[in-house]
């Protein structure tokens, strides 16, 4: 067989569950984004993390383990990785001296500013394909998908 040519594969049905296309789609769209996030230094969950605490100052590690459903160890990893890149910082809270607030630093305000408008740019490549009023009804079904699973 000649080198690069594949065998015709039979998916067995996996082509027309949802579940396997939604994560064929999210799959393609960390795969676009794995060169630009690569010379960057950061993932596309250290991309979100950044986005929410940016969003929410002060934001304890806690509620990041609740929006995101991990355990604390996992989501330790990354918030230690951007830590001692120096993309965030930990204080005590004045509030709650127990727990501490994370917020970026200047350079991970620098780090998030580059890393949305590649995601903005990969934004605007996948609307092109896609009319605004099927993209209203793609995120409202992706939505409701969600809410329905983390129900159970």
């Amino acid at each position: 067989m000649a080198k690069n040519v594949l065998p015709t594969i039979s998916f067995a049905g996996l082509t027309e569950l949802l579940g396997y296309q939604i994560r064929q789609a999210q799959t393609a769209s960390f795969r676009d984004l794995a060169g630009p996030f690569r010379k960057l230094g950061i993932t596309p969950g250290e991309f979100s993390l950044l986005t929410i605490i940016d969003a929410n100052m002060d934001i304890r590690q806690l509620d990041l383990v609740r929006i995101y459903g991990l355990d604390k160890s996992t989501l330790s990893v990354a918030v230690n990785r951007l830590s001692d890149r120096g993309m965030i910082r930990r204080r005590r809270l004045p509030q709650d001296r127990r727990n501490q607030g994370l917020s970026l630093t200047d350079a991970g305000q620098d780090l998030l500013q580059t890393a949305t408008r590649i995601v903005n740019d990969q934004e605007d490549r996948m609307k092109m394909v896609i009319s605004p009023q099927e993209l209203d009804v793609l995120m409202g079904a992706l939505r409701r998908i969600a809410a329905t699973l983390r129900e159970r």
